[in-house]
């Protein structure tokens, strides 16, 4: 529980392009609407001397928007000075690198902090346009498929080292994609729930075969990467199933990829008549301030939880085993092409 109404709003990274364009706009209207009492920056300058610089002994709230090899460091950081009494952490993706560095992460902030003070970020599910998914009225019966594709016209636009250590999967399906998915099956923002719906969750076919896994690399990534033997990826759609028994028979495909020929997210729901509903989900600037107050508040609606973090790293533990062995079933697709010729489909 939370002590005061107005946290202090502490903020690790606070020169980071994350921070710049989409934090410090919401944390700032969040404290001209006195929601908060005060922002305090931090940069690696300034790890010794916090007691000074974070002052008063109301709730803090601790936004650690970093490189997440440093978040081990500085949440012990913050434990030693602050204790835990108060205190909120919130944390951006990605949490780990795999099941194994995802376990080791959680159990290193069990350490320090107990679950229900960790708020997990994942921007979309703090959309309202996903949360119209769940609002809106429609036939979950007779459905054949779901797909939830998120198309970009953008490529890699310069962060080399990022994309080269993270690729397509890492970066998008293991979170947006796997989440807004969970939210799909489970009809509704629950987190428990939710995590029953990942439990459920796995890939049943040989991923060697590039049958219900496929991975591709636009053209020129790597001479973009100055890397010609990058197996990184730029595209992925995977096809899950559910054993829950609403689910079964439902195909699930999640696909996204870079330099396409059109940006957008949707959801496809098709039922066996022939029939579709589309659910776009959109860009939503005011997604980081609804982020920031529900922590404030204390909404764990919008945020992940440590078993969602481990259960949508054990769906894809045997496609990163797999990748990391094997540069084969590599897909190389032109820019501005159809996300829909990479996942095999007419678009």
């Amino acid at each position: 529980m939370m002590k005061n109404a107005k946290p202090t709003y502490i903020i690790f990274g606070a020169s980071g392009d994350l921070t710049k364009r989409y934090l410090l706009p919401a944390i700032k209207n969040l404290e001209s609407m006195k929601e908060i009492d005060k922002i305090v920056p931090v940069s690696r300058t300034d790890y010794g001397n916090l007691k000074n610089l974070i002052t008063g002994d109301g709730d803090k709230i601790f936004h650690l928007a970093i490189p997440p090899i440093a978040v081990p460091g500085v949440l012990e950081i913050i434990s030693n000075n602050f204790g835990k009494d108060g205190l909120k952490i919130m944390l951006e993706k990605p949490f780990g690198s795999d099941l194994k560095s995802a376990q080791s992460l959680v159990e290193h902030i069990d350490k320090y902090f107990p679950e229900n003070q960790i708020y997990r970020i994942d921007h979309y599910l703090a959309k309202e346009s996903l949360r119209n998914v769940i609002n809106e009225k429609w036939d979950r019966s007779n459905i054949s498929s779901i797909e939830i594709i998120s198309s970009e016209k953008i490529d890699i636009e310069g962060r080399v080292n990022f994309y080269e250590q993270t690729g397509a999967l890492k970066d998008f399906v293991q979170s947006h994609l796997i989440e807004m998915a969970a939210v799909v099956l489970a009809g509704s923002f629950d987190v428990i729930e939710r995590e029953e719906i990942l439990k459920s969750l796995q890939i049943v076919c040989d991923v060697r075969k590039n049958e219900c896994v496929k991975r591709g690399q636009y053209e020129g990534y790597r001479d973009e990467v100055n890397n010609p033997n990058s197996a990184t990826e730029t595209f992925v759609s995977i096809n899950l199933v559910s054993q829950e028994l609403a689910w079964r028979g439902v195909s699930l495909t999640l696909s996204t990829g870079k330099a396409f020929a059109q940006k957008f997210t949707k959801i496809k729901i098709k039922y066996r008549d022939g029939s579709e509903k589309i659910f776009n989900i959109k860009h939503e600037p005011g997604a980081y301030e609804r982020v920031i107050r529900a922590t404030i508040i204390g909404n764990r609606s919008l945020f992940i939880s440590s078993s969602e973090v481990l259960e949508s790293w054990r769906i894809l533990d045997a496609v990163q085993k797999t990748w990391k062995n094997s540069k084969d079933n590599l897909i190389i697709y032109k820019k501005g092409s159809a996300i829909e010729g990479a996942m095999g489909i007419q678009s």
